[in-house]
């Protein structure tokens, strides 16, 4: 018992870590995403920046070129001094709007691509840490079903050595588990062949049957992990005189690896008992106890 609680406080650790890892990579992978979605928008505008600068350079130089090959000729200018001015205040405002570049573009993404970087090495620390949980917690469910078939092995043994030595002779039962490959989803059915070549489920048996299956089924556990106090409440309330001897030696021989406390009205288990005590109700109606030594 003591095992199977610490198995339990240690399987819901591992089970709350795993949730909490899961958590913790959520929220970085969505800062992360934060990151890198500030990080482009900063990208973007610095590439508009340097567009427009490149443009208005381009332009300028174009200029520059065109106006080398009129060099020192008189132009015939088409246009007014103030259509001039006009278009040399349009280019003045086109280049006001493109502003200053910003220089400190390049060091800001560096700062968010440092970011973006720590985040991976982060997020795959944590998924790391993730399949450790679940690989550890993989190896837990296989060992506890290796555990528990154990378990089950030993106790099916005992349950049809017991069936045997409760019932008449050429009677079987036997345990199954309904799904072997998922022992945990699935139930455990008890068939029994009381006599015949059928085996029946135990809901088609008698209400005598049934007690000494249900006796076997208990016995079998208690030989797998004994205790040293018992006690049944007429459970010989369904048998024969034949049965009833059956239980009656059974719980005699065990009586020496435990105490029993059985309460019965049958003759049977009764004369079987190393202490009586009989229970009774006087006249007054206040009970009386007597006991008696074997």
């Amino acid at each position: 018992e003591k095992a199977a609680k610490e198995f339990y406080t240690k399987f819901k650790s591992l089970f709350t870590k795993a949730n909490e890892v899961k958590d913790d990579l959520s929220r970085n992978q969505i800062a992360m995403e934060k990151k890198k979605d500030e990080a482009r928008q900063i990208e973007i505008r610095s590439n508009m920046f340097s567009l427009k600068k490149a443009e208005a350079v381009a332009a300028f130089t174009a200029m520059q070129e065109e106006f080398a090959q009129y060099e020192g000729v008189p132009l015939d200018l088409e246009k007014s001094e103030q259509e001039l001015k006009a278009e040399i205040s349009k280019f003045e405002r086109a280049r006001e709007d493109i502003g200053a570049v910003n220089m400190r573009a390049l060091d800001i993404y560096e700062s968010v691509e440092k970011q973006y970087n720590d985040l991976l090495g982060k997020k795959a620390s944590l998924s790391k840490e993730k399949e450790d949980v679940v690989a550890l917690m993989n190896e837990i469910d296989g060992r506890k079903k290796e555990l528990f078939m154990r378990t089950f092995d030993v106790v099916n043994a005992n349950f049809q050595k017991f069936f045997t030595m409760l019932t008449s002779k050429g009677a079987e039962a036997y345990l199954v588990i309904e799904d072997p490959e998922n022992p945990f989803d699935a139930g455990v059915r008890i068939n029994v062949k009381i006599s015949g070549s059928k085996f029946l489920d135990i809901r088609s048996l008698s209400g005598g049957e049934n007690t000494m299956t249900a006796l076997a089924f208990i016995f079998a556990i208690q030989e797998h992990e004994p205790a040293a106090f018992y006690v049944l409440d007429e459970v010989d309330a369904a048998l024969d005189k034949h049965n009833s001897h059956r239980l009656a030696e059974l719980l005699r021989k065990y009586s020496e690896k435990a105490q029993y406390v059985v309460i019965s009205h049958n003759d049977g288990v009764i004369s079987a008992a190393d202490h009586l005590y009989g229970v009774s109700m006087n006249e007054h109606g206040i009970s009386q106890v007597v006991s008696l030594k074997v």
